[in-house]
């Protein structure tokens, strides 16, 4: 019995473009979360130790976003790369059964 691989490299590419696109999606909300914070003293001591937890809260989850959205990136240039490698395999066991050794 023989294995059998198949890719279809238009989805390969369909699925490395959508991931560009979450990425560039959540770096909008990234810079978006990284407007937020507020001047924390207009609020008083308690607001203010409140609003500057909240400040560093955001923060921290901008940065977290910043760094789904480069492996988002990473993932649309790896399938973009995979889908041409498929490709080129194909056509090069093609060559091969052909005699184009």
């Amino acid at each position: 019995m023989h294995a059998r691989l198949t890719a279809d490299t238009d989805l390969i590419r369909t699925y490395g473009s959508a991931s560009a696109g979450h990425a560039a999606d959540l770096q909008a909300l990234a810079t978006r979360l990284a407007t937020v914070g507020t001047d924390a003293a207009l609020f008083g001591p308690v607001g203010a130790a409140f609003l500057a937890r909240l400040n560093r809260a955001v923060a921290r989850e901008t940065d977290t976003l910043a760094g789904v959205c480069a492996s988002l990136s990473g993932t649309h240039r790896a399938a973009h790369q995979a889908a041409a490698d498929y490709r080129r395999a194909d056509g090069d066991a093609g060559a091969r059964l052909l005699g184009g050794w």
